[in-house]
């Protein structure tokens, strides 16, 4: 009475272009011909991309008008958009400025001591940054004394001021020790530089 056909009399043949090769996922197998697959891309949309990403470093965002100054078409732009914004995802790559100054560069303003170019480190708020600005004050005021009379206890008085400043920054106890060991050796060396001229 009732009569089954077996699944390879229902089922359509599956064309030989999609069927890939044995093991082969299917959407790996359509991705290599996709036309936003990485070795196939339109060269004027590579162009494209270019353009855009030249255009949006200066600040702006890329208008149909700044492309069409650069020599591309309206029909190119309407052809190629699409595949450009594909190409400037893949490439996209953020740059996260660091919030403060590495330990380096706290080690290097310390020794130049310049009362306008504090250290600063992430973390901080406005009531702690204008804290810490009054203790950078004291300790360039002091260092300035000591690279005009550079003798011990002019030294010590900069190490103190600086201790106090750096007591104001979230850093670890290594770091700030790492920041003072660098400035006594520095003053370590102008006076007995002074000492021996």
């Amino acid at each position: 009475m009732h009569q089954t056909r077996s699944q390879s009399e229902t089922a359509a043949p599956i064309p030989a272009s999609l069927a890939g090769k044995p093991g082969q996922r299917f959407s790996d197998a359509r991705r290599v011909d996709h036309p936003e697959a990485g070795s196939g891309r339109n060269a004027r949309a590579l162009e494209l991309a270019d353009a855009i990403r030249e255009i949006a470093g200066c600040g702006e965002g890329a208008t149909e008008k700044d492309l069409s100054m650069l020599g591309f078409s309206v029909g190119e732009i309407i052809a190629h958009l699409t595949e450009a914004k594909l190409i400037l995802a893949e490439t996209f790559i953020r740059e996260i400025a660091p919030t403060g100054d590495r330990l380096q560069q706290i080690i290097e303003k310390a020794i130049a001591s310049a009362a306008h170019i504090m250290p600063k480190t992430g973390g901080l708020d406005e009531a702690s940054e204008d804290a810490a600005a009054v203790e950078w004050r004291r300790f360039c005021q002091a260092r300035a004394a000591f690279k005009l009379d550079p003798w011990w206890s002019q030294s010590e008085r900069c190490l103190a001021a600086l201790k106090t400043f750096l007591r104001r920054l979230p850093l670890l106890d290594r770091e700030a020790n790492r920041v003072i060991y660098a400035v006594a050796a520095e003053q370590k060396a102008t006076v007995h530089r002074g000492e021996h001229a």
